[in-house]
C-alpha cells in the first residue's frame, strides 16, 4: 500500500488489494469504452471537455464519487488531466514493482539453496 498525493488530495493505492484491484480493473474497462466513443471531430472545446471527463470518470470509479474534481479543481485542462494520470500510472506502477520485490524476497526465504542440497546428500 502507498499514499497518493496529487493536488493537496492524499489517496491509497493498494495494488495487493483485491478491493481496490477489482474498482482499478473495472474502472480501466469503462475508460476504454469511454475512449472509443470520444468524439474525435467538431469543436475543440468539447473534445477537450469529453476527453477530460473520461480521467475525472476515471478516478471517481476507483476512490469514490467527486475525486475528480478534488484532484483536478473543477478545471477540464488536458495537461493538468494527463499530468495526474501520468503520476497515478507511476506510483500504481511502483507499488507493484515493491510488491512483487517483497514477494520474491519472502519466496526466496523457502527455496533450498542447490549447492546445500547436494552437499547434504539430499534431492
Amino acid at each position: 500500500m502507498s499514499l497518493w498525493k496529487w493536488n493537496d488530495v492524499e489517496l491509497e493505492i493498494d495494488m495487493e488489494d483485491y478491493d481496490f484491484l477489482y474498482k482499478y480493473e473495472k474502472a480501466f474497462d469503462a475508460m476504454g469504452i469511454q475512449e472509443e466513443k470520444l468524439q474525435k471531430i467538431g469543436m475543440q472545446s468539447e473534445i477537450v471537455k469529453e476527453y477530460c471527463e473520461m480521467f475525472y470518470q476515471l478516478f471517481d470509479d476507483i476512490f469514490g464519487a467527486g475525486t475528480g474534481d478534488k484532484l483536478f479543481g473543477g478545471k477540464k485542462n488536458i495537461r493538468i488531466c494527463e499530468e495526474c494520470y501520468t503520476s497515478f500510472i507511476s506510483e500504481c506502477q511502483q507499488s507493484v514493482q515493491e510488491a512483487n520485490k517483497r514477494k520474491n524476497a519472502m519466496m526466496s526465504k523457502f527455496k533450498p539453496n542447490r549447492a546445500q542440497r547436494r552437499a547434504s546428500g539430499k534431492k
